[in-house]
């Protein structure tokens, strides 16, 4: 692929519009209005990466374990599995979890939520990223949008 997202390693890419042959301004552009949904996580930087591949298996472990794709369309089916697989993860986190004195808002299931990715990294910085996909697929499934993965 000539435009990557993430530099320097293992990356992995869902969202609601494709990524092929864009670059960071097509995909991230400055219009406030644009509704493109994304998440994406290099393998170098963030702990997070090999959890989300973990729990895309449950659902696609066919396609994840593939490297060097780009833009596989998931199926209705597949995106309400992800998004019911999220939403577990995402009520477990919040069973557990301390809540966060400092830090900033998120809206977790209709809820704000404080969330402080600092000093609660292993379960805010989870929450945070588990909702971002749980909220593409939800919006996917209620805006009948296609959601894609990339893994390079």
């Amino acid at each position: 692929m000539g435009n990557h997202l993430y530099e320097n390693g293992d990356w992995i890419f869902i969202s609601n519009s494709t990524i092929k042959e864009k670059t960071n301004r097509d995909f991230y552009p400055v219009d406030l209005e644009s509704k493109n949904r994304k998440w994406g996580s290099n393998k170098n930087l963030d702990l997070k990466y090999s959890i989300v591949l973990d729990l895309l298996k449950e659902v696609v472990p066919e396609k994840v374990n593939k490297k060097g794709i780009i833009d596989i369309e998931f199926s209705r089916e597949e995106i309400s599995e992800i998004k019911t697989i999220f939403e577990r993860e995402i009520n477990h986190l919040l069973s557990i979890r301390k809540l966060a004195k400092d830090g900033y808002t998120i809206i977790v299931f209709n809820k704000e939520i404080k969330v402080d990715t600092r000093n609660q990294a292993q379960t805010d910085g989870r929450l945070v990223t588990f909702n971002d996909i749980y909220l593409i697929a939800k919006e996917c499934l209620d805006k009948n949008k296609p959601m894609y993965l990339s893994i390079d």
